[in-house]
């Protein structure tokens, strides 16, 4: 495709002759079409009904060559579509009608089979998610009528409860978090319109540009010190000593619990009071399987002085290639069968059954809020935890650092004193 033509769809040539420029001026000038001093002989069948003016253009699909037109009540608009079409074409930025009349499902089963790179545990995620919350609202709606208005709808209803879903219980939907509609919307939904459009099916993304709820980390569960003890100590109780160490380990280095239950002996350098991390635990569809960590590249953490007893106690004699924390029988621990083993019966026998949301994962947070509270900067907590960015470090723990303001104008005025008594000197 190269050129658009517009078409006049109520004037016509006569043996050849084109209509007048007195008949041209005389309907242009008119309100009502039939008024308008135009000899029968330059008018079309459809002369005065419908738009006038079209403008056609022919797309190569496949092996066959298709026309597509579309219509304007004004030649200025239609001129002006003109330009564009042909812009479009000149920056391969064009789009056949037919590609944006794609159903949302087939694109998204495009999309899916092109995850080549992720992970097993992420691919199972997104085939959730587009299963249960996306498809059901946009499966057989055409990519290219979905409007940011359309999409801003379906985030308040993800918001609300009210959204249409497919789950394999019954049960009634409910009103999401801002995190979950995220992955939903900026991940799964975005995505596949992602790959509309590298794949020239669309022009642009209309999710991209649409506002989402926005996260309220400051409703984390944190433990305190003292809290984090009584429920290691419960842990112990309940389970065994190793049991009580992976809560003091969660809380006191700030590892992902999968992270800490893929650690091997030749992870941990006790002499340096560092660890390694270099895999984690994801689940598949059917069992756990190691991968990468959650940024996808190792890092090394540091862990507390009063750790490294307990941990040497707890590696002595083991292979290099052993669990660190392993289970009755040897093997690695499932984080799984521990929550419900170990994890729910030491939150009830620490009485902290009370606080809501409370799960393996606040001892993360709990290690972040306390290593902010020593001292710890941003890049520092970023490195230690595992995050891909210091501003998703800030994202989350941001409301956690001291006001520093009078800090900083403290140290410059410092700064500026010893500057001065120095050149006086």
């Amino acid at each position: 495709m190269a050129n658009v033509w517009i078409d006049d769809l109520w004037l016509k040539s006569y043996k050849g002759i084109p209509p007048s420029a007195t008949a041209k001026r005389s309907l242009a000038s008119s309100h009502n079409p039939f008024t308008a001093q135009v000899p029968d002989q330059w008018k079309t069948t459809r002369f005065g009904t419908g738009r006038r003016w079209r403008c056609r253009w022919y797309v190569t699909e496949g092996s066959s060559r298709k026309q597509h037109s579309k219509s304007f009540e004004k030649l200025s608009d239609a001129e002006a579509f003109q330009a564009s079409l042909e812009d479009d074409v000149r920056q391969s930025r064009y789009v056949s009608p037919n590609d944006a009349k794609r159903k949302f499902k087939d694109v998204a089963a495009m999309w899916m089979r092109s995850k080549n790179y992720v992970s097993k545990g992420v691919l199972v995620r997104y085939e959730c998610e587009l299963r249960v919350y996306v498809n059901p609202q946009w499966a057989e709606v055409p990519i290219g009528s979905i409007t940011r208005d359309d999409i801003s709808q379906w985030i308040t209803k993800l918001s609300t409860g009210k959204y249409p879903a497919s789950f394999q219980r019954r049960h009634d939907p409910k009103a999401l978090s801002p995190r979950s509609i995220k992955s939903i919307v900026k991940v799964v939904f975005a995505g596949v319109l992602d790959y509309a459009v590298n794949a020239h099916y669309l022009v642009e993304n209309p999710a991209r540009e649409v506002q989402i709820p926005k996260p309220e980390y400051k409703d984390l569960v944190f433990l305190d010190i003292r809290e984090i003890e009584k429920l290691a100590d419960a842990a112990t109780t309940v389970g065994r000593p190793v049991d009580g160490l992976i809560i003091r380990f969660q809380s006191y280095v700030g590892t992902r619990i999968n992270e800490t239950f893929a650690l091997q002996v030749s992870d941990i350098d006790l002499g340096k009071q560092q660890i390694r991390i270099r895999r984690t635990w994801k689940n598949g569809s059917k069992k756990q399987y190691l991968g990468s960590p959650k940024s996808g590249r190792p890092r090394t953490v540091a862990f507390p002085k009063f750790l490294v007893k307990p941990l040497r106690e707890l590696i002595q004699g083991k292979p290099e290639t052993a669990y660190v924390f392993q289970s009755i029988r040897g093997g690695h621990i499932n984080d799984h069968n521990w929550r419900r083993r170990i994890w729910r019966r030491a939150v009830e026998l620490a009485g902290l059954q009370d606080k809501q949301g409370l799960t393996p994962h606040s001892l993360r947070h709990s290690y972040a809020a306390i290593a902010i509270k020593a001292g710890a900067d941003v890049k520092v907590l970023q490195r230690q935890m595992g995050h891909s960015s210091a501003s998703l470090t800030l994202d989350v723990y941001g409301f956690l650092f001291p006001e520093r303001l009078g800090q900083v104008a403290d140290a410059v005025d410092a700064e500026r004193i010893a500057a001065i008594v120095s050149k006086r000197v």
